[in-house]
Order: C-alpha cells, then structure tokens, then sequence
C-alpha cells in the first residue's frame, strides 16, 4: 500500500470522540500518523511530555511507537514494519501521554491491517487500487456522517463539543465492554487495599523493610535522647554526654544468603560536639548471644552539616539471617557526642544497585498483588491467639481433606525464640516443610507444599511444631491460612481495588484503579457481546461502509437506551439506600469526671462514661466511637484515622496555693512527650492569700489523628506546684 498520512484530533478526558478509522497494509513502513491533542476540549500542552501510539495485535500481542516529531499542536507517528506486524483487527489501539506521574490516554482508535496475500503485480495494482477507493468511499461516508451533526460537532477529529448525558452513559457501558475484555486475559491485573499511592516513583525494586522509619516506630527516646517526627522519616537528638544514645526499629527478618542494598537520606545538623567516627548506622541482630552487623555506615562520613545526603550500603545477609534475634535497623551516638540528625526514605531492597524510595506495598494499607484472594480452608473453629511452649504449637482438621499432587501454600503470623523453626505435618508422622519467613512482612511465616503421601486415617489434619524438642520455648500464633496453589495471598476478606494494565508490571501507577463491585456489574449488563461490536468493525473491507455505519448507529442507540434506563434505576435506589443506612459521625458528650485532690504537675483527668451522644439525641445511627479508652479511663487509643474536635472545660480550685500558674495540656503519647495542643492558663500571684476557684477551658481544638496515637487531657504547671484540686467540668468530642 501506498505511503499514507492520517490526521487525527483525540481528546485525552475519553469525551465520546469521533475518527476516521487507520487502515494499513501488513509490514507497512510509510505509514504516518498526526494527533492533533486535546483536554476537555482545549488544546492540550504538549511541553516536556511524551506521547506514545500503543496497541495490542489480533494475537494479544503487545506494540507501540514513540513520537517522533512534538510541536505545540500536534505529535506525528512514524509507525515501521513492526506495528503491522500483524493482519487483522487491532483489539485496542490509543495514545499514552506521560508527563512525571501524570498518565492520560485517549479513546480507542480503529485500527486495521491486511493481510499480504501471493498474487501477481496486475492483481496487486488491481487490488491496490480497488482498496484505495474503499477507502476513499469510507472517508466520504464518514464525511457524510460527519456532516450530518455538524452543529454539534466544531470538526471533523475533535471532541463533541455538545456530548449529551446519554452519550456519556454510552461511554460508560463502552468502559465496561473493556472490562470484560480485560477479563479474557488480554490486560495484566493488580489488586490492592488502598490506591493512596502518592508522589512515590515505583519503576524500581519493592521496598521489603517491613516497617517504614517514622518517630513512633523507634524505640530509644528517654531523657536526653529524643525522637519526633519529620516526613517520611525521624528527627534523632541526644543532648547528653553521660550516656550513649541508641534509636532502634524492629523489623522482621530478611532472607538467608541474599544480596541486598539498604539506602537512606541523612541530614547532620550543624553544631554537633565530638567524633562522629564514633556513631554509626546499622542492621543488627543477635546469633548465640553475639552481634552481627549489616550494612553500616560511620557518620563522620558525612561531608556537609545541615545538607541533605543519599547513602547506600550494599551486604548479604548469609546463612544465617533467619535465626537472628532482635534484628533492628539501629542509629548509634557514642556516649562522648552530642548530636542532631534527621534520616527519612529508608529502604531496603534486593540487588546491588539503590532505586528511588518507595513505601513497602506488601504490607497495610495495601497487601499489594498479582492473584485474587485465595479461599482459607484452615479450620475456622479454631480461636487465636495460640500461645504455647508445647513442641505441637497447632492441631487442626482443614475444611476439606489434603489431596496428593495437589499444591498448597501455608502461612501463618507467629513469633517463636531465634533458636526453634516452624514445621508442618500430617498429622504428626508426615513432613510438609519448614516455614520460612516471608520478605518485607513481620512475623509472617509461609511453605508452599504438593503432598507425596497423607496419613489415611487423618486426611485432613494439620499440625504445627518447633524444632527442635531440646530447645522448646515461647511460641505464639496469631493466624493461619491455608490455600491452593503455589501462591500466597495476603489474609484479609477483601481487595477493595482492581488495577487493569496493558503489560506485566510491579509499578502500580501502570495500572487504571477502578471500585468494581459485582452488583454494578450485573446491573450495567446488556446483550449486546463483545463479539457483535467487533464483527461488525471487522466487516468494513466488504465495501458496505455506508450499512457498517448504520448498523453501529442503530447498535449505540439501543445500547444507549438500555444503559440509561438502567442507570436511573440504578442511581434512584442507591441514592435512597445510601441516605437511609449512611450514619451519622460521631459526637458525644461528658458530665464531670472524677476529682483529682490534690491536682499535681502532668495529672491526667478521668473521663466519665458519654452521658449523651448524637445518635441518641436524633434516634439514627452512629458510627462508633474512635476512641477506646482504658481501664481508669484516663487514656483513649484512636482505633481509626479520624479528624476530632475537641471542647473541655475544667474547674480548678487554689486554696493556698499561691504564686501557682497552670493550664490545660492534651498529650498525643502515653509518656506525656508529645501534645496535642496546650491550651489556655490561669494562675495566682505569690501572697494573693485569698481562697480561689474557677473554670479552665479549650474551646474548638480540632486534631488529626491516626490509628494508635494516644489522647488525654491534665494540666500542666511548673515542677513541685500544685493545686488542691482539680475535675473536668464539660467536655464535648465532635467528628469531623
């Protein structure tokens, strides 16, 4: 086929957009096409991006072409031999625009090749020229067409400027024809329990540390030896020469005999006293009683105070990792330093090469991967947590019997001494393996086994002992999971998310990210098949342009009616449905608590039960308290990330106590190291001699909490002062 340039006009927000179709020879090398780009409508930036014509052949095989012109209006594509590498219809062809973590793609485009066929040069120019004017009579029917909503349309290739509501419904249901498809195994798949992903660059290896290094992490703070928080990381201080400062996070073990390379970002800050030579940063854990470093790095190594420096450290881990005790990444100031730093974006990856920092996704909020939950067929009568210095730790009957040549994988979340190994067994006389531990989870232990031989009187049966007998001690299991197949799944009820991509990839922004719930599923389904749609674009090289362009009109204005008139339904029931079950968020309100007489420095107040709450009050429902609080009522925990807000008036009474100042403190920690907020203060002059009592209050402070911060309220005031007595008055918690 002769060398051809198609000109397109393609909206990358997908609005319902209208194109003449690419036609093309199979091994064509002339082809050109030009994009003219747009977003909702208007001409799109084309600076710093790159724009790239994928496609997925007949044979699902995977093609693309990168621009190889870019102007501020239009890119052009010069596809060779390889893009028509294939005969037949292309089942998806569309442009990539990237631009930083920014990823936009068009609408299909119809794309079709044909096939080269063994004829002589007469009938080749023949056909050549019989297929030069179906096209040309295609291009004048879509003119045609084109013609025909002129009003609604600026141009031929551009967005319709005027899309109606059933058009976008129709767009819907055509997202959801590619679903389906994607169902057939054309499109790779992702799941995930959050798609919070953030401004993270994923093209590297996965982050396996097993908890990120953030201040509540690290243990190590105490007088002198301080910790708090910076993003994505910790800010370490050791003010004190009368004591060495360590700051550890505890983290599960990697595996045996495995390069690895653990990187970081540090900042020193300036004004430090003694020999950083002295301090170091390491991976520690302990193996018969003796330390074992991973890793380290000295900070005199450090070229610039208040700089920001990248370090990366590449080990193995040898033969013995998995038998470490306590190993932690652990941040050492001698005793002789006084010092400040920061360290944030700490990683530890597989390899010899550092690759940017990423979160670890296998672990929650996401439990991250490639397989659909598998189904749990451990036995569900049994209660956790199992604690037991037994050599059997577990005995349990599966829910279906162990079959020979079948695969299973176990895992199971438990702690035991460095010394033992978890073991599981048929009953108690065959050997399915020794568990492992699993890479960047804490305390996860997983065997992936296929039976030779079972017990035939206990086909079902499980169990799991430490090894060795001589050595027993201390053993706890939090869960057990047993599946088919050679995969492990992470144990949770649900994915939440689904992300579709066009190839293999462990970078989630890869993905599109949609909620599918099966109900929506049913509810948008139609008659019209995937099979139907494509026929009829199959058809087009017949020479019945004008009826394939008919048919599809009469196809989208029955698919149309029917996806509206389900959608409204659809829309009408849910939204009833959600307002009459959607409660309210929660908000309650205290009477006094009890007296602290007298009231000292840092004394927190006990909260009385709610005395009220809002779902009482207007008789709906309620979402349930954030708060857990404990036994003496002193101490709440958030048991979710939450946004509250918080107004509490206090009454204080000074007797003699003058030349006493105090004010409300509302700490975030259990060691009183950390607040919320400090609120408003009162106090008495010195010789006031006059007996004193009045309110104390915070009014409106809102607070932002996450899972596992701590709340109380008491007062603050200087050391060795007192008052004689103190009680919450009102207190009032509000949601937000």
């Amino acid at each position: 086929m002769a060398s051809s340039l198609y000109n397109l006009a393609l909206d990358f927000s997908k609005e319902l957009n209208y194109t003449k179709a690419i036609m093309a020879r199979q091994g064509d090398k002339g082809i050109t096409v030009t994009v003219k780009p747009f977003l909702n409508g208007l001409q799109m930036d084309t600076s710093g991006g790159t724009f790239t014509l994928k496609g997925t052949t007949p044979s699902n095989r995977y093609v693309d072409s990168v621009a190889t012109s870019i102007t501020s209006e239009e890119v052009t594509f010069s596809l060779d031999g390889t893009f028509m590498s294939e005969a037949g219809y292309y089942k998806h062809c569309y442009v990539e625009y990237r631009k930083g973590n920014q990823i936009l793609t068009t609408q299909d485009i119809i794309f079709f090749s044909l096939g080269v066929s063994d004829i002589s040069q007469g009938q080749a120019d023949e056909y050549v020229s019989q297929l030069e004017e179906l096209i040309r009579k295609y291009n004048e029917t879509f003119d045609a067409f084109m013609a025909e909503i002129k009003g609604r349309v600026d141009s031929l290739n551009k967005q319709i400027t005027d899309l109606t509501d059933q058009a976008k419904t129709l767009q819907d249901k055509l997202d959801a024809l590619k679903e389906e498809i994607s169902k057939l195994g054309n499109l790779q798949v992702m799941y995930s329990n959050s798609i919070d992903f953030g401004d993270y660059d994923y093209s590297g290896n996965p982050n396996v540390m097993t908890k990120p290094y953030i201040a509540d992490n690290i243990t190590g703070g105490t007088t002198g030896a301080v910790v708090t928080p910076i993003d994505d990381g910790a800010r370490l201080e050791k003010t004190r020469v009368d004591i060495s400062g360590t700051f550890n996070l505890a983290l599960g073990n990697l595996l045996n005999n495995t390069d690895y390379i653990i990187s970081y970002d540090i900042l020193i800050e300036n004004g430090y006293i003694g020999d950083l030579e002295t301090c170091n940063i390491a991976l520690v854990g302990v193996l018969d009683g003796q330390p074992k470093y991973f890793g380290v790095f000295y900070m005199n190594s450090v070229t610039s105070t208040d700089v920001w420096q990248h370090v990366s450290v590449k080990f193995n881990s040898d033969a013995n990792m998995e038998k470490l005790s306590g190993f932690k990444f652990r941040v050492y100031l001698s005793q002789s330093v006084q010092a400040a730093l920061k360290i944030k974006n700490v990683k530890i990856e597989r390899g010899s090469t550092a690759t940017p920092y990423q979160p670890n996704l296998l672990d929650d909020p996401y439990w991250i991967g490639k397989a659909p939950l598998g189904e749990n067929i451990a036995n569900k009568g049994k209660a956790f947590p199992i604690k037991s210095s037994a050599f059997n730790i577990y005995n349990g009957d599966t829910e279906e019997d162990f079959m020979i040549g079948q695969t299973y994988t176990i895992t199971l979340k438990g702690t035991k001494p460095a010394s033992q190994i978890f073991r599981a067994y048929n009953n108690s006389t065959v050997n399915f393996g020794e568990l492992k531990p699993v890479e960047g989870l804490t305390d996860v232990w997983s065997l992936t086994f296929t039976p030779t031989k079972l017990d035939p009187d206990f086909p079902k049966n499980l169990r799991i002992y430490q090894f060795f007998k001589e050595t027993l001690g201390a053993c706890q299991i939090d869960w057990i999971k047993i599946e088919k197949g050679d995969t492990r799944t992470p144990n949770i009820e649900q994915y939440k998310y689904r992300g579709i991509g066009m190839r293999d990839s462990n970078n989630p922004k890869d993905y599109v990210w949609n909620l599918a719930p099966e109900y929506v599923e049913d509810n948008l389904a139609t008659d019209v098949k995937i099979s139907e749609i494509t026929g009829k674009a199959n058809n087009y090289t017949d020479g019945k342009v004008s009826e394939i362009n008919s048919q599809l009109t009469a196809s989208i204005n029955e698919v149309d009616k029917k996806v509206t008139a389900n959608t409204k339904s659809i829309t009408t029931i849910n939204s009833t449905l959600t307002e009459m079950q959607k409660p309210v968020k929660y908000e309650a309100w205290f009477s006094g608590g009890t007296e602290l007489r007298p009231a000292n420095a840092n004394s927190r107040f006990r909260v009385s039960e709610e005395r009220l709450t809002i779902g009482t009050k207007l008789n709906v429902a309620m979402n349930e308290s954030p708060l857990e609080w404990n036994a003496d009522r002193w101490e709440a925990t958030f048991t979710r990330e939450c946004s509250i807000l918080v107004d509490v008036q206090t009454m204080v009474e000074f007797a003699d106590q003058w030349g006493t100042y105090v004010y409300i403190n509302m700490w975030k920690n259990t060691e009183q190291t950390q607040t919320w907020d400090v609120g408003y203060g009162m106090g008495i002059a010195a010789g006031a001699n006059f007996w004193f009592r009045s309110e104390l209050s915070v009014s409106m402070y809102c607070m932002n909490a996450k899972v596992g911060d701590k709340f109380s309220i008491g007062l603050g005031m200087a050391s060795g002062k007192s008052l004689t007595s103190a009680r919450i008055h009102k207190l009032h918690i509000m949601e937000l």
